[in-house]
Parts: structure tokens; C-alpha cells; sequence
């Protein structure tokens, strides 16, 4: 029988929303995601179906609207949006991704009514809708559940099979486990059996993650080595389009790179040169002379133009030069920003419009496209690239050896989105068993090995160059060469669960 929903359920549905947010960056309260998801499992105790789902949302929108505030700083102060407007299209994007999480706490009401365990249900309906945050609507995985565990490599190394799908299931899963064990609904504590079976899995879990570190670091101490270097040339977001400061780009640039003189790789930020590099003869030469003077090989961003029989054509565009300052790659970025560097729907919404100084809409290059070096393929993610799974396994899977962030965290300011940003690149080197360098324009530049470890990490907003020798691994993994079973697998079977209690019902 169905409870009345009080007080105590929306402020227990508010605090699970309220600690899960703590649980990331950069609050790093990762300890939270054991017990996280308790109070709202509580609250949806014996609610209907409509209780739990608006139970989940609150709980959804109180998780959202406290890890991705910067949303209003981003839009406020660099989309030159009223801060009334900047806070209502934080509300809109909480109010969409909280909608997972409503479906998630309604879907938990109906599996308990209809007698699925918590302990399987919960998790896999979870990792479900990961699956459709990811791809829906251009998607947005954002932080999903697995990535809060970012600092422990242990708990990591699961993702080269399952992805970061699958520590997503895990955290749930414990979370069930324990609300089963402090606050069991009648008739459904967690038996022994359950208790064993949720004990071995942990014991695996972690039991998985010290072998494979043994292994990786083995593989790594093994595999030759190539010298990197990151460039951090923190220029001001509100400076960096002025035409006035492009030389000072450069000047800083080509005195940053000096200091790093002799690394194989030198990778400076996405659209480090702010200007159409092909298109700008004199600036260009000034990139060419410091990649000469460098030594090694240049990997910079910048903005590309093309005219085409479809009409103009805008790219975020990365190029690869060599020692002689000849262009020998160049990589489009093939997942844009929504109302940052396209406008979707925008008969619908024309107030929005775009919050970078380009004309028209940037084009999309092709998913797992590589540039190479003589050692091999290295695998471009430019900017929030690096938060979708596919793209980064689409490049591995094509040969890519290492992985290139190059990113313009600048839009963030001091705001935690720079550190939630950075947490979730350590997910993509663990998937795919290659190291990962990360260039950011004001931080946090990175370099991560190929068990997750973050091996350096910069200041934020201050000037940085740094090199290091990362491991040339063979790279790929389980995960790399079957892709997202796990989280298909999960999807599957709560359609099946759905068809077949329906079923019974008729």
C-alpha cells in the first residue's frame, strides 16, 4: 500500500541529489558514493509510481543545479546573458538531465511492485539511462556515476571491459546493497545468498584492479617511451579573440615552447593560434619558426575555413606540423558544443545563439579519424570530446597510440568545471590502455598513464610548460574492440524486464 509522500521523503530525495554532487570534483568527497543514493532509495519506499518519479526528479535537479552552477558563469559572463537568463538555462539543462534520474526513482517504484530485486534492477536501469544521456540530444555524459571514482586506480580498471558503464553499475549496486542492509523494505532485507553474491562481486571488483595494475605497469615499464610536452598559455577568454593580441598569443607561446625544447611532441591548446591558420600567411610563418625552432613535432589548435558547393564552412580544427614545419596531419573536431559552436533547433530558440565570436555554424569531422606521428597514430579529443566514451575508443580502435586532449577550459574561470572536465579524460586512457596528455589553455593540463594515474597536473590560470616521457603503448583493450556491450546488455534487459511483466500483467 502506497504511503503519503512528506517532507522528510523530498528532503531525503534532496540530499541524495546534494552528495552526489559532493561526491565529484571539486569537492572530491568520493567516499559519498557508497552511501549516496541511500536517502533516495528511502524516500521511494512504498511511493507510487507518480511519487517516485517527481521524488527522483527533485533529487535529480538538486544534483544537477549544484555540480554545474558554472553553467550560470559560462552564460552570464561570456554568453552576455542577463544572469536572470544565464540561471533559467542552467535550470533547462538541470531540468532535462534531472529527468533521467526521475525515470530512474519511477523505474525503481515499478520494479519493486512487480517484484524485480533491487540489487540487479536499480543498477542496471541506471546504467541504462547513462545510455541515453550519452547519446540523446547530442548528449551530454557529464560526469556520469564511474567517473566520481577518478582518483583511485584500482577501482578503475574494470572500464577496459565494461567502460565507465560499468563502475556506474557498481556504485549502485552498493548503495542497494546497503539500503537493503540498514532499511530493508518487508519481506526484502538482503539475505545471505545476496550478501555473498554482492561480497564476491566487490572481492572481484578489487581483486580485478590490483592484477591489472600489475599488468599495465609492467606493459608500460616495457614499452618504449616518446618525450611530451603540454602548453598552458592562460590567456584570458575575454582577450583571446582580440585582434590586438594574437601576436602576445604567439610571443607567449613561442617563449613557453622554449622551455620544453627537445620533447618529441609539443601539444599546445585547442585554438592556441586564434586566427584561420591556413588563411593567414604572415601569422602562420610565426607558428612555423617556433616549430622549427622546437625541434620536435607541434600539435596546436585553430580555427579553419573552407568554401564549399554546401557554402561556407567553419571547422575547430587541429593541426600537426614536423620538425621542418610542414603540416602533416590535421584533425576536425567531430563532436561540437551545442549553442557553443552550432545552434540545434534554432527556429525554436534564436535568443540563444552561439557564445563564440565565429561566423556560422563549425562543421563535423569524421568520428575516429587519427593524425600520425613517425612512432604512430596519435588520437585528437579536442575540447569536451574527451567526455564521450566512443570517440576516444573509435581512435584507439584505428590505431591511435596516444591520446591528445586539447582543450579551452578558459570559459570555466575558477569554477569546478575545470576539475570535473579533467576527471572524466583519466576514463578514457583507462578504457583504452593508452596514455593521455591534456593541453588546456588556463588549466588543468594533464598527462595520465594508461592505469588512470595522474602523473602531472598544472595550476590553474597561470602560465605552464612541461614535458614528460609517457609509455608508447600497443594500446586497445576488451573494451576497445567489443565497445559498449555492458552498457547494451543493461539496456536490453530492462526492455525485456518491461515486456515481460507486462505480459504477466495481461
Amino acid at each position: 500500500m502506497n504511503k503519503r509522500t512528506s517532507l522528510s521523503h523530498v528532503l531525503a530525495a534532496i540530499l541524495s541529489g546534494l552528495l552526489l554532487a559532493a561526491a565529484f570534483p571539486k569537492w572530491d568527497q568520493t567516499y559519498l558514493l557508497i552511501f549516496a543514493l541511500v536517502p533516495l532509495l528511502w524516500a521511494l519506499k512504498d511511493r507510487s509510481l507518480k511519487a517516485a518519479f517527481w521524488l527522483g526528479l527533485v533529487s535529480g535537479l538538486a544534483h544537477y543545479v549544484a555540480m554545474l552552477y558554472w553553467i550560470v558563469y559560462v552564460t552570464h559572463v561570456f554568453g552576455k546573458l542577463p544572469l536572470i537568463a544565464a540561471i533559467g538555462i542552467l535550470l533547462l539543462l538541470a531540468g532535462y538531465l534531472c529527468l533521467y534520474t526521475a525515470v530512474w526513482g519511477l523505474g525503481v517504484a515499478w520494479g519493486a511492485a512487480r517484484g524485480l530485486s533491487l540489487l540487479w534492477w536499480a543498477p542496471v536501469l541506471w546504467v541504462a539511462l547513462e545510455m541515453g544521456q550519452t547519446y540523446i540530444i547530442s548528449g551530454f555524459p557529464w560526469d556520469l556515476l564511474g567517473n566520481g571514482l577518478y582518483q583511485y586506480p584500482r577501482l578503475l580498471q574494470l572500464a577496459d571491459i565494461t567502460g565507465v558503464y560499468g563502475l556506474s553499475f557498481l556504485v549502485v549496486l552498493v548503495n542497494a546493497s546497503l539500503y537493503l542492509l540498514c532499511c530493508p523494505p518487508r519481506g526484502k532485507a538482503l539475505r545471505f545468498r545476496q550478501a555473498a553474491a554482492v561480497c564476491l562481486i566487490l572481492v572481484l571488483w578489487i581483486g580485478y584492479g590490483y592484477y591489472r595494475l600489475g599488468e599495465v605497469d609492467a606493459l608500460m615499464a616495457a614499452s618504449p617511451k616518446i618525450k611530451v610536452a603540454v602548453v598552458q598559455g592562460n590567456l584570458k577568454q575575454g582577450e583571446k579573440w582580440q585582434k590586438s593580441m594574437v601576436q602576445t598569443t604567439l610571443n607567449r607561446y613561442g617563449e613557453l615552447t622554449r622551455k620544453v625544447q627537445g620533447a618529441r611532441l609539443i601539444i599546445w591548446p585547442e585554438t592556441a593560434a586564434p586566427f584561420l591558420y591556413v588563411r593567414t600567411p604572415d601569422l602562420a610563418a610565426e607558428v612555423q619558426k617556433i616549430a622549427r625552432d622546437s625541434g620536435g613535432y607541434l600539435f596546436f589548435g585553430s580555427p579553419a575555413y573552407e568554401l564549399t558547393s554546401e557554402g561556407e564552412r567553419y571547422f575547430n580544427r587541429a593541426y600537426l606540423l614536423n620538425p621542418q614545419a610542414e603540416t602533416i596531419g590535421s584533425y576536425d573536431k567531430a563532436h561540437l558544443v551545442p549553442y557553443g559552436e552550432y545552434v540545434p533547433l534554432r527556429r525554436f530558440f534564436p535568443f540563444i545563439g552561439k557564445m563564440v565570436p565565429m561566423v556560422g555554424d563549425f562543421a563535423e569531422g569524421p568520428v575516429g579519424a587519427t593524425v600520425s606521428l613517425p612512432e604512430g597514430a596519435i588520437g585528437p579529443l579536442v575540447c569536451y570530446e574527451s567526455i564521450f566514451p566512443y570517440l576516444a575508443r573509435a581512435q584507439v580502435a584505428n590505431g591511435a597510440r596516444l591520446l591528445v586532449n586539447i582543450t579551452n577550459d578558459a570559459w570555466f574561470g575558477k569554477t569546478s568545471a575545470a576539475y570535473q572536465h579533467l576527471s572524466m579524460a583519466v576514463l578514457r586512457a583507462v578504457e583504452n590502455r593508452v596514455c593521455l596528455a591534456r593541453a588546456a589553455n588556463t588549466g588543468i593540463s594533464a598527462f595520465i598513464d594508461g592505469a588512470g594515474r595522474l602523473l602531472w597536473t598544472s595550476e590553474i590560470n597561470v602560465p605552464e610548460a612541461h614535458a614528460l616521457e609517457l609509455a608508447w603503448l600497443p594500446g586497445g583493450s576488451l573494451y576497445t574492440r567489443i565497445g559498449d556491450v555492458f552498457a547494451w546488455a543493461c539496456v536490453i534487459i530492462c526492455g525485456l524486464a518491461v515486456i515481460l511483466a507486462r505480459r504477466r500483467l495481461h
